[in-house]
């Protein structure tokens, strides 16, 4: 399968995330509290899955296939939780371009890390001098966007 599809799906996900800032910080302006909103956005989603599995009728793990998964893909609701939160909270104080360019630096040095040591079973993929530039652009640009 041709890759450009896929980074075509990645750079439109991508495009989401600012809307989901302005979203939940208007949510949180309307709730008054970060996890009160947090717990509707988490409510909504649980709502559009369910119906979307009940239409789409996926075959659902057992209870052992659950047991036997790794303990660490149960940090991925305590990540969107904390995640959810701190953009409540956070980006109608930083405003959503600030707050968009300081997440996406944060997502790439950890994933820079993840690839360089292989973590978590991913492919390893070491942190060269190209890789380390592009996180250093990318530092440059949040830093460029704070100041103006």
């Amino acid at each position: 399968m041709a890759q450009w599809p896929l980074m075509l799906a990645a750079l439109v996900t991508g495009a989401l995330v600012p809307l989901q800032l302005v979203f939940y910080g208007q949510l949180g302006g309307a709730t008054r509290n970060a996890f009160t909103a947090s717990l509707i956005v988490f409510l909504v989603g649980a709502v559009v899955l369910l119906v979307l599995v009940a239409v789409m009728r996926p075959q659902l793990p057992s209870f052992g296939e659950l047991v036997a998964a790794p303990r660490t893909v149960w940090l991925g609701g305590l990540i969107a939780t904390c995640y959810i939160v701190a953009i409540v909270i956070i980006t109608p104080r930083l405003g959503v371009g600030l707050t968009t360019g300081l997440i996406l630096v944060g997502q790439l040095c950890m994933a820079l890390a993840l690839d360089h040591f292989g973590a978590f079973g991913n492919p390893q993929h070491t942190l060269g001098l190209g890789r380390a530039a592009g996180l250093a652009l990318m530092i440059a640009g949040v830093i460029t966007i704070k100041s103006f």
